[in-house]
């Protein structure tokens, strides 16, 4: 219905193997356009559409204070300098473990990093994936 509308149709492969895989993989033989990350969606978006999406970001990293400590949760909605710190070890899509973030840190405690991991996922700023994952919030 989506094609015959003229609307872009995206589907994310399954195994196919797979019962449930079965629909997004007819949608590609169809003509659907394949996705295997975001970049594949953002690509197809108009450039005004993308440049709103790039302003939208910058704003909201440019909205990171350095002036609360990790352990005090940020008083006017902004992160910290740990966080901030933390924010740059966590890439913007590739899902990193919590492990992997506890070992490249030399000031935090895994408290510490917990607590600053949900103060950056209330604030929007990342998303936990399953396993402890997390991932920056485009």
């Amino acid at each position: 219905m989506a094609l015959e509308q003229q609307r872009e149709v995206f589907a994310v492969p399954g195994n196919i193997t797979n019962k449930m895989s079965w629909g997004a993989n007819l949608l590609i033989k169809q003509g659907a356009k394949l996705v295997q990350e975001w970049n594949d969606v953002i690509v197809e978006l108009p450039a005004e559409t993308r440049r709103a999406l790039v302003v939208k970001a910058q704003a909201r990293s440019a909205g990171i204070s350095l002036t609360t400590q990790v352990n005090q949760p940020p008083p006017d909605g902004r992160p910290g300098p740990a966080h901030k710190a933390l924010m740059a070890r966590i890439p913007a899509d590739v899902p990193c473990r919590i492990d992997q973030l506890l070992e490249t840190s030399d000031t935090l405690t895994s408290s510490e990093m917990s607590a600053a991991l949900f103060d950056l996922e209330l604030l929007g700023l990342i998303e936990q994936l399953p396993g402890k994952n997390f991932v920056k919030v485009w």
